[in-house]
């Protein structure tokens, strides 16, 4: 018994593997840039290998049954759901964020599942089952038992630590959003009093303060040197607009530079990740480390040219 618990754990750590491997090659590839998709530090889905020990669980004695395919199917979309939905929910109400967000997909349920992902699950239980699962049982066996417990009891310590330090580091993640969330209003209270409506958003201010000025001047063309003078006194000071939203930059750094090692990761790894309450400060956050990082990599590359 205590040999068959081990290798489901081994197993469920084999999937996790592919799993991050599949989630961290279709990130990476949406995003066009390398994207760490597991919840751990390291190259883990624990939601893949929990998923898949139960498909070979629960699936396996299905394989010489009337209509087996589809029953695995439909079986393995169905459960892999229940476990994606659930595990949505513990990860929000632990955390205060959720991490993935389906509700730009049709056919969701809350944002949490949707069927292109429950029909991707079903045939991946199918692949497990039917293809993966007796080759990884042979290799499984080749290794010599006393190898396999070391092997086991390296894993074990390894991910437990892992899911510490992961946990640790995102203690406080909500609260840290709530001071967050105040001193990013306050700041666009301050700026909507002195600017009026090209303030609505701080980051786009400039941008929004440019298209107007762009439309006003062109309605103006041709027009004489009184009326453009006129116009450029009806329009917000630029330099004055120009140092609030540098201020509002550098208050975005500052924010992101608060984040921990950890947080900052989670941010970076779930493009998707939001949050009933702080959901538009959490895109404003990936946002700047987004053009952080891209700043990042062109001052690595100018310094590789030289």
């Amino acid at each position: 018994m205590i040999l068959y618990l081990e290798c489901l754990f081994f197993w469920a750590v084999c999937y996790s593997f592919l799993g991050w491997v599949y989630e961290t090659i279709l990130v990476s590839v949406q995003e066009r840039r390398f994207v760490n998709r597991g919840f751990l530090n390291g190259p883990l889905c624990p939601i893949y290998g929990t998923g898949a020990v139960v498909a070979i669980v629960v699936l396996t004695p299905l394989k010489d049954t009337p209509m087996s395919l589809v029953t695995m199917f439909l079986l393995g979309a169905v459960g892999a759901s229940v476990l994606e939905y659930v595990t949505s929910w513990v990860m929000e109400k632990a955390f205060h964020a959720r991490w993935w967000d389906y509700s730009h997909f049709r056919f969701n349920i809350n944002g949490r599942i949707c069927l292109i992902g429950a029909i991707i699950f079903g045939v991946f239980g199918v692949l497990i089952v039917d293809v993966a699962q007796p080759w990884v049982e042979q290799w499984t066996a080749m290794i010599p038992l006393p190898l396999f417990h070391t092997i086991i009891a390296v894993l074990m310590v390894t991910i437990l630590v892992d899911f510490l330090i992961t946990v640790i580091g995102l203690s406080g993640f909500a609260r840290r959003l709530a001071e967050f969330s105040q001193i990013l209003e306050r700041s666009r209270d301050i700026i909507r009093e002195r600017l009026g409506d090209y303030a609505l958003d701080p980051i786009e201010a400039l941008q929004r303060y440019s298209d107007a000025a762009a439309g006003r001047l062109q309605s103006y063309k041709g027009a004489a040197a009184d009326r453009m003078r006129d116009l450029a006194d009806n329009l917000p000071d630029l330099p004055g607009l120009v140092t609030r939203v540098q201020g509002i930059s550098r208050l975005y750094d500052t924010l992101t530079n608060a984040l921990n090692a950890q947080q900052k990761r989670m941010i970076r790894s779930f493009p998707r990740m939001t949050s009933v309450d702080y959901g538009e400060t959490i895109k404003q956050l990936r946002e700047m480390l987004n053009r952080n990082d891209r700043k990042h990599d062109d001052r690595d590359r100018c310094d590789n040219d030289r």
